[in-house]
């Protein structure tokens, strides 16, 4: 089978041909084009349509379908950690997770997922999510082009897991793509964090890299409660690379990742002279992953088609109907047998979801009955999003995470000011501390006023620690609500 893998970046779109026979895959054409290359003049922008009809125009050899890697724009990366390893648990509970830290309903969402193991019975979650509209409207287009796609994946994954196949240490990746980059954390053979973050269009970045790797070590160590030491990093689209870089846990190695050995891909003649290991990985993945049977987190698959099987082994299903027919008695044998299995197999689900929802609402001794269970569930979200919304002076509701953000973000880091207490009483925050000195609270009296969510700021007492050096502070803080951030 022959299948065209394809990468949309924010740079542009790149497209490998693979061609697999009898276990082993050629790579038979691949291009790549540039927004910037298309645009009539520097200021105009390129849509995707006519980006990917360029790309199509521009390939020698086309594959039946197209597998396609999505830009990193177009999804949401959430970390999140549940009482449960079963795929079909975490299936169901995971929207309820998700919900409260997602913008847009869960119905118009695609959710998929890679997990591991973590702790007695955990599972720690790497979720990914797209958006219906975003995804059937990629899928029309792809369509309207003539190219049936086979496979909608998120960006990074089949890369990373890929050069996985090979390395089975905890390690980095960083694939540069023009002016953004891509930072994977592989431990187990799985993706278990994902970032992106934009590179300087001139120099190397290194002093940007060597800033999201220390970050993604921090944010790893935080929420594993340890420090976790990769072995090594694996970077692509840098001609030159340094030996090693400098990280709080010392100089991790760095060496050039091998995407096209890790696949074991031979490239043809004429496509040598084209090929560069770093632009093409991401095409390069999506296509041997979906020749090779998609294993990993994907948007969308493309379902079944009996029709097209039938059309193309017409002789060896009618040679195998007497096998066919044995089959379905044993099917139906099995159906029967399994009712009881599956009765079994749902109350062990409810209550696990039972056990999950007296975990969650411990004020509660007893939990609903499975009839009405799920709605209670969504019924207690429902009133936990709503506590943690303040409607302030606007017609907008504000999170209240976002005003803790906007206070957070407001302070100068070097503020030597201590917080002890947030009171918020009708649309006024009253804030509590200790401070080094009363400039200190001048100075943050001052950089809260200059928060679009604040409308004034008024210290309302402040006097010297009883026995110590510090002052003590109390700021009323107004708040807007305007959705300014």
């Amino acid at each position: 089978m022959k299948l065209t893998g394809i990468e949309i970046t924010e740079e542009g779109a790149t497209a490998v041909t693979v061609d697999r026979q009898a276990g082993a895959m050629r790579v038979t054409a691949c291009s790549r084009v540039a927004r910037r290359d298309l645009a009539s003049d520097a200021g105009a922008s390129v849509d995707d349509a006519e980006l990917l009809a360029a790309l199509n125009r521009s390939l020698t050899d086309r594959g039946e379908k197209v597998a396609v890697v999505l830009p990193a724009d177009e999804m949401v990366i959430r970390r999140v950690r549940l009482p449960f390893r079963d795929p079909k648990t975490i299936d169901k509970a995971l929207p309820f997770e998700l919900e409260p830290t997602l913008l847009e309903p869960l119905e118009d969402l695609r959710i998929t997922w890679e997990s591991r193991v973590a702790g007695e019975g955990d599972s720690d979650i790497l979720a990914l999510i797209g958006q219906e509209e975003n995804l059937e409207r990629r899928r029309v287009q792809l369509k309207s082009l003539g190219m049936e796609p086979m496979v909608l994946a998120p960006s990074a994954v089949a890369s990373a897991l890929i050069l996985a196949r090979n390395e089975d240490a905890f390690f980095f990746t960083l694939r540069r793509v023009n002016s953004s980059c891509t930072l994977s954390v592989v431990f187990e053979r799985k993706v278990m964090f994902l970032r992106y973050f934009a590179l300087p269009e001139k120099g190397d970045g290194l002093d940007v890299l060597t800033r999201e790797v220390w970050q993604t070590l921090v944010a790893l160590a935080e929420c594993e409660a340890q420090w976790l030491a990769p072995e090594k990093i694996l970077v692509a689209g840098w001609e030159e690379i340094p030996e090693s870089l400098s990280t709080p846990l010392g100089e991790l190695p760095v060496e050039h990742a091998r995407l096209l050995a890790a696949t074991g891909a031979v490239l043809d003649e004429e496509v040598k002279p084209l090929w560069a290991e770093g632009p093409y990985n991401g095409a390069l993945a999506v296509a041997c992953s979906a020749l090779s049977g998609w294993k990993h987190p994907v948007f969308w698959r493309q379902g079944f088609a009996p029709a097209e099987f039938i059309a193309k082994h017409r002789g060896q299903v009618i040679s195998t109907g007497a096998l066919a027919l044995v089959l379905v008695l044993l099917l139906v044998v099995r159906s029967v047998l399994g009712v009881h299995d599956t009765s079994r197999q749902l109350a062990a689900v409810e209550q696990q979801m039972k056990n999950l929802y007296l975990s969650t609402f411990t004020e509660d001794k007893r939990a609903p009955s499975a009839g009405v269970l799920l709605r209670s569930m969504e019924g207690k979200v429902r009133v936990a999003k709503e506590e943690a919304l303040y409607a302030g002076q606007g017609a907008v509701r504000v999170r209240i995470i976002e005003i803790l953000k906007a206070i957070s973000t407001s302070l100068p880091k070097d503020l030597k000011v201590t917080v002890t207490r947030l009171t918020l009483v009708k649309g006024k925050l009253t804030v509590s501390g200790l401070a080094e000195d009363f400039s200190a609270i001048d100075t943050m009296k001052g950089a809260l006023e200059k928060s679009p969510l604040i409308d004034g700021v008024t210290i309302a007492s402040s006097s010297k620690e009883s026995g110590g050096d510090r002052f003590q502070f109390k700021v009323v803080v107004a708040l807007s609500g305007e959705e300014a951030l």
